[in-house]
């Protein structure tokens, strides 16, 4: 299960996934070889070997613009995420505020096949509001990820009941 939601992973990452041990992982990954369900691969710019499922797919392009929680398979296991998209993300709920970067609750903007910007976010429910406190675009972002990161935040300011969405950089 964890092979096919990730599509292609290293040993970490197959085993982080439900928890396992390294060892409980390398098992199971042995096992999946030699039913045909996964094969070994390099991956260019990966240090480890990894591991693809074998109806993954790999697309033409990537067409993503998406909000990510924290807690989303794509990014729990940080490693994999910073093998992925180059970005060191973390959340920092538990950093005291002053020595925070990006701010307290973030949440990775995927736009296309990179994480394009880094989003705090708070839901002002008594005025209607999903506050931006910081906004952090990564570099290289393009120019067309801001408006496709003000979809998705008033689409999720809907989502939650808000009528506005408001924050420095958004229009």
């Amino acid at each position: 299960m964890a092979a096919s939601a990730l599509g292609v992973a290293t040993e970490a990452s197959l085993a982080d996934y439900f928890r396992l041990t390294r060892a409980q992982a390398r098992d199971a990954i042995a096992v999946l070889c030699a039913e045909g369900c996964i094969e070994e691969v390099r991956v260019v710019g990966w240090r480890d070997t990894a591991y693809l499922w074998s109806a993954a797919r790999v697309p033409r392009s990537v067409h993503v613009e998406a909000l990510v929680s924290p807690f989303d398979s794509l990014v729990w296991h940080r490693p994999r995420t910073e093998a992925l998209f180059g970005v060191r993300y973390r959340l920092e709920i538990y950093t005291p505020a002053p020595q925070r970067i990006h701010g307290y609750y973030v949440l990775p903007f995927v736009f296309g096949d990179t994480i394009g910007a880094r989003v705090d976010l708070k839901a002002d429910r008594a005025a209607g509001v999903l506050r931006v406190p910081q906004l952090t675009w990564e570099p290289g972002a393009p120019p067309e990820a801001r408006e496709a990161l003000e979809r998705e935040l008033e689409a999720l300011a809907g989502w939650l009941g808000l009528a506005d969405v408001a924050g420095p950089g958004l229009r």
